[in-house]
């Protein structure tokens, strides 16, 4: 866990990692949260490893003359797919970003997040989700969640196995 102080329109304020855990988890969306702040050493970033919980999406291969009626293959079927997925964990970062700025009542809150796993059937969706409380640029932000979903990748992730 790591506290965050900053400055906001009523003064002072901490944030901890522990307190924004929370508040992802109990969102339907996540079907796991854990804190790996500790992990990185960036000044006032929060990194969370999440799984999507398996309801969001459901799969199923179409019939050969099904992917013929929409003219489509199953190369970009699934490529549709996982792009509807990269646009849903999007949205909720969005969200997430959204809802800490009202709650902490300070506008420089950005989240990105990175997918590192994803099961053949759509419904085993891993990712990290880097949350500032900084004034950053977003390459460097979206940059520090790919380095950090690489690392979940390879084997750093304790909570997946």
């Amino acid at each position: 866990m790591i506290e965050i102080t900053f400055e906001n329109k009523e003064g002072s304020t901490t944030v901890k990692s522990k307190s924004v855990e929370e508040i992802l988890t109990v969102k339907a969306d996540f079907g796991y949260v854990k804190d790996i702040s500790d992990s990185i050493n960036q000044k006032d970033i929060m990194v969370f490893d999440c799984k999507l919980d398996k309801s969001v999406f459901k799969f199923e291969f179409l019939e050969e003359q099904e992917y013929e009626q929409y003219d489509v293959d199953q190369e970009e079927y699934l490529q549709v797919l996982f792009e509807d997925i990269k646009m849903y964990l999007k949205e909720i970062c969005d969200d997430v970003a959204d809802d800490l700025q009202e709650e902490y009542k300070y506008e420089d809150i950005k989240c990105k997040y990175e997918i590192y796993d994803l099961d053949e059937t759509f419904t085993d969706v891993k990712f990290v989700i880097c949350i500032s409380f900084k004034n950053i640029e977003t390459g460097k932000l979206v940059d520090l969640a790919r380095i950090v979903s690489k690392r979940q990748l390879k084997g750093s992730s304790k909570y997946f196995n």
